[in-house]
């Protein structure tokens, strides 16, 4: 059955009203699909301006694919609305869903556009819907010049397409006005190499100020046609007596002949990743900058991301920074946790799901804490990052060993879609806490080890936590003790001293001469083995990176410790529904209940 409603009269000014408290994202390379939303409560609401005067088709997805999707396909014809609620079996087949959840709120059409308002629950407990929640939402989108006819939607062709989004961030004023004075950060003419990764580092100074001023918002400045090449961007603040002379050229990163000078570039200051848009400051907080004790000279590192190997490509991509003299209340500072990047690092070849942890300890964070600010810092983003491998993530955080409400998650995470979480509402981190950033990843395609490093088909396990006041901890992190990991495999000595990396296995003699590299992929690896690695490595001890702005450390870096007993696992989990039979097949009926049904997602302790 289709839905029908009467449609109210409304003027575009009070459209345009409407989106002042939306969110927004152009869904195609044309702008011809745009997405407007926002929630409250339990409700999500969305409203399509679409270039087209036939059917509107939009969905979520498990994987950007149509196969097992949660679809509505609305239009206007012949001046009155029509919207159903469908959904797709394994074989992309389309199929009127009988539990009607979505409540189409009004549809009209002007000369070009479509334009369709509707809403529903984050949860309905209808088996072919699909549940919106805080994690990474694969949306689906569709469009036809021609409506639905009698027996069912035209085939859209290529006027398809899948965006990754975060529905439920909650709604920032990125408003910035236009006198905002601004500076950019961009490459000059860089030549990417046609090669699988390259990490490309220029130095900048900041602008010379009389005063101090802040910092609120980053916007990413990416060239076009180079979206998907420009991984991430990271901002690090560098020794203050660098001088100008190391301004005149960039050079590839982590290379034996960079400027000894980038070994200085250490704090971050900004972080992006693909996918994601600018990031702007809380009213109260802000990135100082014009101040004796701010950074002078900074350093952009640009990860370039290039599988294909494609030669001649010159890029010009980077960052604008808006600043104010009108300064806020506190100073902003950024907080890497995590997994200390490195080859100890390890992640089995064939696991459909192997989790690695990254420790910011009790010690850590009660040192610099107790030193810096006994009564904490406040967190408000956080921007969780991986590589190819990663599928779920999760920035978790214990007070005096107990678990406290998730940082920030991604059940579902988009390689392709990393952008900061703000927080609903902000995390108090006080001495005696300790944060967990746990990462779980599949590599079942792959048929050698995974290591932790650089490139995209190596992993990392990062949260960049973006907090108040700011102090001087710039790396709270760890990796697990190399010795027990190789012990696993039965490696009993190494040669030492060490004189190369990776350093050179000496007993058994199965595993004699080879690095220790070159052993864990010698190692005959199966599904159980994995998982009886993944069980050790993660009660193994640990090793502390615990490190101040400026290349400083803590007391506590490189100390040996065992990690925490974790006893609970707060996660995202669903209550059992009521029985689907007991819910009207009318479209009145399942409004109402599915408003009802709503509360069934919580956050609970398992």
């Amino acid at each position: 059955m289709l839905v029908y409603v009467f449609l109210l009269p409304l003027s575009t000014a009070a459209m345009n009203l409407d989106l002042q408290t939306y969110h927004s994202a152009v869904l195609d390379d044309q702008g011809k699909f745009k997405v407007n939303w926002m929630h409250q409560e339990n409700t999500i609401t969305f409203l399509l301006q679409v270039e087209t005067l036939g059917y509107v088709g939009f969905g979520f997805s498990p994987n950007g694919a149509m196969a097992f999707s949660d679809i509505v396909i609305g239009g206007v014809i012949r001046g009155k609305p029509y919207f159903q609620d469908y959904f797709t079996d394994g074989k992309r087949a389309l199929h009127k869903d009988p539990q009607q959840n979505f409540e189409l709120e009004y549809a009209i059409e002007n000369g070009t556009h479509t334009t369709l308002k509707f809403s529903r629950p984050f949860q309905t407990c209808d088996l072919h819907d699909r549940n919106i929640t805080e994690s990474t939402v694969r949306v689906i989108w569709a469009y036809h010049a021609n409506d639905i006819d009698g027996t069912g939607p035209t085939y859209h062709g290529s006027n398809r397409g899948q965006k990754s989004l975060r529905l439920l961030n909650p709604k920032k004023n990125n408003f910035i006005s236009a006198e905002t004075s601004s500076f950019n950060f961009t490459n000059l003419d860089v030549p990417i190499p046609n090669k699988d990764t390259t990490y490309w580092c220029q130095m900048f100074k900041m602008p010379v100020l009389d005063k101090k001023h802040h910092i609120i918002k980053v916007e990413p400045l990416i060239q076009n046609g180079h979206e998907s090449m420009v991984h991430h961007i990271l901002v690090y603040e560098c020794n203050r007596d660098a001088g100008d002379t190391v301004l005149e050229y960039g050079h590839e990163c982590y290379h034996p002949n960079m400027p000894d000078v980038f070994l200085t570039c250490e704090t971050v200051l900004y972080a992006w990743a693909i996918g994601g848009e600018g990031f702007t400051y809380p009213p109260h907080v802000g990135l100082s900058i014009g101040t004796s004790t701010d950074p002078t000279y900074v350093l952009m590192e640009v990860h370039f991301d290039n599988p294909s190997h494609q030669q001649g490509l010159i890029d010009n991509s980077g960052i604008k920074l808006y600043y104010t003299p009108h300064t806020r209340k506190y100073d902003a500072g950024v907080l890497e946790a995590g997994i200390w990047v490195s080859l100890y690092h390890m992640i089995p070849p064939g696991m459909p799901a192997f989790s690695s942890e990254g420790h910011c300890t009790v010690e850590c964070l009660e040192e610099a804490l107790n030193h810096e600010n006994p009564d904490g810092i406040n967190v408000f983003a956080v921007l969780l990052h991986a590589h190819e491998a990663g599928q779920v993530l999760r920035a978790r955080h214990f007070r005096k060993g107990e678990e406290q409400e998730l940082l920030a998650y991604d059940e579902a995470f988009d390689f392709n879609f990393q952008e900061f979480k703000y927080l609903e509402k902000e995390r108090t981190i006080l001495p005696g806490d300790n944060i967990i950033t746990e990462c779980q990843y599949n590599t079942q395609s792959r048929s050698t080890m995974t290591w932790g490093g650089l490139s995209t088909r190596d992993e990392m396990c990062l949260s960049f936590l973006i907090y108040y006041p700011k102090i001087n901890l710039a790396r709270c992190e760890s990796i697990p003790e190399i010795n027990e990991q190789l012990q696993f495999i039965g490696i009993k000595e190494i040669y030492k001293p060490v004189t190369s990396w990776p350093f050179i296995i000496k007993s058994p003699k199965r595993y004699n001469n080879l690095t220790f590299t070159e052993a864990m992929n010698t190692f005959q690896w199966s599904k159980k083995k994995g998982n009886s690695f993944n069980e050790r490595v993660r009660q193994i001890p640990i090793n502390v990176r615990c490190s101040k702005h400026e290349s400083g450390e803590w007391a506590v870096q490189g100390m040996l410790l065992s990690p925490p007993e974790v006893k609970k696992a707060y996660r995202a989990e669903e209550l059992p529904c009521p029985a689907q039979s007991s819910l009207s097949s009318s479209v009145s009926a399942s409004r109402a209940t599915s408003l009802m049904l709503a509360i069934c997602t919580v956050l609970h302790y398992k």
